[in-house]
């Protein structure tokens, strides 16, 4: 009986042990597991704010590329345009003052036939100072006859010098005469029909028989009169 008692007691000695291992490592187990759940919140908080802070990184690179790309594009376009903006040209000197052939790359009388515009212009400085210095005989070579001339009532035809030299002072009266001396070259105005003297008062043309030669061929004496 003894024996029997002591083998009883070993192995309820046993069985304590044993449930005693099983409670400490389920303790341990669920103490194991309470940590690890508290743990969970904060990793779970650090990994979002890892993710934030990451994804808040990642959009504030994005705004500065996005800005430098904007900055680096204007710069570019702003490259561009100054190569397509046509250069500003620089103001040329105005000429409107100058004689209207002093240009001798341009010739202002031709469309009224005239190739030579410095050789009409001498003819032309030439008939006003004959005028001015009242030499009829001068004066009359400076006409293409027959010279037609025109006033308020009728139309003469003078058909040579002598007939010119006749009623010269009839036909350069002291207006046309004025007119022509006041003539600047570079307001000389020019049409198919000739070079016009004032508001009209005298017409030059080349001669048809030599193109070399140039006189007045009309004056009018109603445009004084008027």
């Amino acid at each position: 009986m003894p024996k029997k008692h002591e083998s009883d007691n070993h192995k309820m000695s046993r069985r304590l042990s044993l449930t005693a291992i099983l409670l400490t490592l389920t303790f341990v187990a669920l103490t194991g597991c309470g940590q690890d759940n508290n743990a969970e919140p904060s990793d779970a908080g650090s990994s979002t704010s890892m993710i934030e802070n990451s994804a808040g990184g990642n959009q504030s690179g994005s705004a500065q590329n996005d800005k430098a790309a904007k900055e680096s594009e204007s710069a570019e376009n702003s490259g561009t345009d100054a190569k397509k903006s046509p250069s500003v040209p620089a103001p040329s000197k105005d000429t409107s003052s100058a004689p209207a052939a002093s240009n001798t790359s341009q010739n202002p009388f031709e469309v009224a036939g005239i190739q030579d515009p410095k050789a009409f212009l001498n003819t032309f400085k030439a008939l006003q100072k004959a005028v001015a210095d009242n030499d009829k005989e001068k004066v009359a070579n400076f006409i293409l006859y027959p010279l037609r001339v025109n006033d308020s009532e009728k139309s003469l035809t003078i058909p040579n010098k002598k007939d010119f030299l006749a009623k010269y002072d009839q036909i350069f009266t002291d207006a046309i005469r004025e007119a022509l001396v006041n003539q600047k070259t570079d307001e000389l105005f020019v049409n198919y029909q000739g070079v016009m003297v004032g508001s009209g008062e005298l017409w030059l043309r080349r001669a048809t028989d030599n193109p070399k030669h140039f006189g007045v061929f009309s004056i009018n004496l109603e445009t004084v009169a008027n």
